[in-house]
């Protein structure tokens, strides 16, 4: 818990810093929360699985080798990795989705809010499953309450392409 609290700290510093920077200078943040996904890939040093893409993004990269959160269930374990906060801190105690409607509370503060505020432009494609939208708000959003966008690389590419093209447009 204590290297989520650190991770998230340092991002707020990066942002701080990348507001007094030359207007030029833009920065870039990438976060990929893979179900079903672990230390295997080969940016994680596994020489059996290939991932060439991955391992040269990890190589440019801040890889996090040992973050955890104290749930195995996708809401609660999304929104630590979005606030720095355990669910019992932030709120979302159980799935947010199907019957079960959990959410984390109205004044917690998350990543792409914050990210968003500093000028980066956010988006989600695929699982969202947190709540509610004020604390997990991002300019693009592809996701939906069933299946998300399902698990179709293709499709999933073309929607990172529209999102590439609108943050160009807007200039982030």
């Amino acid at each position: 818990m204590l290297l989520l609290n650190i991770l998230f700290l340092l991002t707020l510093l990066l942002i701080k810093q990348g507001t007094q920077t030359a207007p030029a200078t833009k920065k870039n943040v990438l976060l990929i929360f893979a179900d079903d996904a672990g230390f295997l890939q080969s940016a994680y040093n596994n020489s059996v699985c290939d991932t060439p893409n991955l391992d040269k993004l990890a190589s440019r990269s801040v890889v996090i080798n040992k973050g955890y959160t104290s749930v195995s269930s996708c809401s609660p374990s999304r929104s630590v990795l979005l606030t720095g906060l355990p669910q019992h801190q932030n709120g979302m105690y159980g799935l947010q989705h199907s019957v079960h409607h959990f959410q984390s509370f109205d004044e917690v503060r998350s990543l792409p809010v914050i990210l968003r505020n500093n000028g980066v432009y956010t988006g989600i494609i695929g699982k969202y499953h947190v709540a509610p939208r004020s604390v997990y708000d991002f300019d693009y959003m592809k996701t939906g309450p069933i299946n998300q966008v399902g698990r179709n690389i293709t499709y999933m590419k073309e929607l990172v392409k529209v999102f590439l093209l609108n943050a160009k447009q807007q200039d982030k």
